[in-house]
């Protein structure tokens, strides 16, 4: 499937799949598809989008989204993935990349006879490559929830979709369809036409996808044309210029440091001796008294520690959260941590800032029945074990 320029197209849903590297599971067991539900669920709320279909398979996976002309299906697709890459190298104590490549994802002409069939492709794929002898057995897939409105939906709000769809059928229940379309012509078709091109439906569709990206590429060019300079200059090198700019530089320098220099001796210091002493340069080995507080303004206080690249808090290891594994990056003078911790009773994703000695972030807690709450914290104080 080639990589389209990500265009908006109107009446169309995208067809996304994501592998892991080669020889790599990305889901594990129970509680990894768990965790990838949750995720999914908290993003499609977050940016609206709408979900047709999924299957979530031990080494790759496949989603079919509709999303509005404001949101980039690569916005949704770089959370999801990234997030559920921290919780899974956290997890199985491991670092680095998850997935074998950017996810991809074809354009798909949103009627009934191509969203029908799609969604019968991707139910399809676990007994296509033998994970189930049926499957509508399959546990990790929407099927069950085209054939039962009661099926497990691991908090996914999709019934409304799902409805849309099994409308467009006519005279025949949905597993009667998907097990007619299996041996067809037609879904052979639209199997290589979507590996092929990345985009699928009718002639008038697909030349209308085929203007929307280049315009995009038109688009691209004007933008790189207008940026640069309306005049060349000569780029050749002149060294009694170099070394009158060389000279006024240096000068220049020289008056600063002098200047600054003697402002100095008037003005007390900004920062302390003590207070650079003490500036933080690693996270490691520190613990931090921290005030949590709700959107109801109630207040927690908790205590977070790192050592030795893991972190752990007072409050969730006493409701059985694990220690995991954090990220680190720096910004300048700041430091930005980030974790997942995960156990049956629900997953927390942390995310801290520091800078001066002081650290600020959110802390976001969802339940295995889906239920979310957010937090903001900030630090109390820290110190140094």
């Amino acid at each position: 499937m080639p990589r389209l320029p990500r265009v908006y197209i109107e009446d169309s849903v995208y067809y996304i799949t994501c592998k892991g590297l080669p020889n790599q599971t990305i889901f594990k067991d129970k509680e990894d598809y768990k965790m990838y539900f949750g995720l999914l669920k908290k993003y499609v709320e977050q940016y609206q989008v709408k979900l047709y279909a999924y299957n979530l398979m031990p080494e790759h996976l496949h989603l079919l989204m509709e999303v509005d002309d404001k949101t980039a299906i690569s916005q949704i697709m770089h959370a999801l993935t990234s997030s559920y890459t921290k919780y899974y190298n956290g997890r199985y104590e491991r670092s680095g990349h998850l997935f074998r490549e950017r996810f991809k994802a074809a354009i798909v002409e949103k009627n009934a006879n191509t969203l029908l069939s799609l969604t019968a492709y991707i139910h399809l794929n676990p007994k296509r490559l033998n994970l189930a002898l049926a499957a509508e057995a399959y546990p990790y897939s929407s099927y069950a929830l085209y054939l039962d409105a009661q099926g497990e939906s691991y908090g996914l709000v999709i019934k409304e979709q799902i409805s849309q769809v099994l409308a467009m059928i006519s005279g025949e229940g949905y597993g009667d369809f998907v097990k007619k379309v299996e041996v067809s012509e037609e879904f052979k078709k639209m199997h290589r036409q979507i590996q092929r091109k990345g985009m699928f439906g009718s002639a008038e569709f697909m030349e209308r996808v085929k203007d929307a990206i280049e315009k995009h590429k038109e688009e691209q060019i004007e933008t790189q044309e207008s940026g640069e300079p309306e005049a060349k200059t000569d780029s050749r090198f002149n060294p009694a210029t170099a070394l009158f700019i060389l000279v006024i530089c240096a000068a220049g320098v020289y008056l600063y440091l002098d200047y600054s220099r003697n402002i100095s001796l008037r003005q007390k210091p900004v920062v302390s001796a003590i207070e650079l002493k003490n500036e933080i340069k690693d996270l490691d080995n520190t613990e931090w008294q921290i005030q949590l507080s709700d959107s109801n303004g109630i207040l927690i206080n908790d205590v977070i520690s790192f050592d030795k690249g893991k972190i752990s808090s007072a409050n969730l290891s006493a409701k059985a959260y694990p220690v995991s594994n954090y990220s680190l990056l720096r910004e300048n003078d700041k430091i930005i941590w980030e974790t997942i911790q995960t156990q049956e009773q629900g997953t927390a994703t942390w995310r801290g800032e520091v800078s001066q000695a002081q650290m600020r972030g959110i802390l976001s807690l969802q339940q295995a029945d889906g239920t979310l709450q957010d937090f903001t914290f900030k630090s109390v104080k820290y110190r140094k074990k």
